[in-house]
């Protein structure tokens, strides 16, 4: 078994290896087989804000700013990658990986709709789909939901906590909140679920980590409310921005995997894969 390892920005493939070694190890101890594949992004980047300073450079990225172009030239760089180096079972992302590979996979079901997906199952982690990407695929994006985009961003260079973000709402149970808010809702954190096509849900089974104190928590909720309830699991780590390596959650995050990873291989499952 193959995946796919894409790290976030500013930061490596090597980097992105370090911070998986808890999960990566529990996982490997019950899947033997399993294989990961750390990777750079094409282009060379200013370290993340939370980059720990003994993570020495060069550190990259897979693209930068928000102007489409930039992401889809990031989808044909992913494309080769995967004609190349692949097949991959599936893939593990953490932030930009994340709306990287997501973004890429609803462009390939809207243009592409009868072409097998390249994962059969995914991890994302801290991270969301770009919101110009929704607005190119003609997705109705409210003045809400674009302002809350660049508030959380803001909010995650200045090294702040989603406390912000909690205000807004003015909520007394932010937690219920975030339930609801990863099932077909006219109100995912300003975006309207349900006027979403079907053809722009995530078809494969995913699990979905983000963490309560994290300024771009609502882009991990929009992430998980874009892929089918049925195969979908989405887990707290109660931390920030961040890869958790405590004990007890890299034991659960490798159960999860684990899980995305069997239910990938069911039975009509495996054969929805490039080969």
């Amino acid at each position: 078994m193959r995946v796919l390892c894409l790290h976030g920005k500013g930061t490596s493939g090597r980097i992105f290896k370090s911070q998986t070694v808890s999960l990566r190890s529990k996982l490997e101890a019950t899947t033997p087989n399993i294989e990961f594949d750390f990777v750079d992004g094409p282009l060379l980047s200013s370290p993340a804000p939370d980059t720990p300073l003994f993570y020495e450079p060069p550190h990259y990225a897979f693209y930068e700013g928000t102007d489409i172009n930039a992401i889809r030239a990031s989808h044909k760089w992913l494309q080769e990658l995967l004609e190349r180096d692949g097949p991959y079972d599936g893939v593990l992302t953490f932030s930009q990986g994340c709306a990287l590979v997501s973004s890429y996979m609803l462009y390939q079901q809207w243009y592409e709709p009868e072409a097998q997906p390249y994962f059969q199952f995914a991890m994302f982690i801290c991270g969301g789909i770009p919101i110009t990407a929704l607005k190119d695929l003609g997705v109705h994006v409210s003045q809400e939901v674009e302002d809350l985009d660049v508030m959380t961003k803001k909010q995650l260079l200045e090294k702040t906590t989603a406390e912000v973000t909690k205000d807004r709402w003015q909520l007394t149970d932010y937690a219920s909140v975030v339930r609801r808010a990863q099932f077909d809702s006219d109100d995912c954190f300003g975006l309207n679920l349900n006027r979403i096509p079907a053809e722009l849900k995530i078809r494969i089974p995913t699990v979905h980590v983000f963490g309560e104190k994290d300024p771009r928590l609502p882009a991990s909720i929009q992430l998980a409310g874009l892929c089918d309830p049925y195969i979908r699991q989405v887990y707290n780590h109660g931390g920030g921005h961040e890869i958790p390596r405590a004990k007890e959650v890299s034991e659960e995050l490798a159960q999860l995997l684990q899980w995305c990873a069997i239910r990938g291989s069911w039975p009509g499952q495996e054969t929805t894969r490039h080969q």
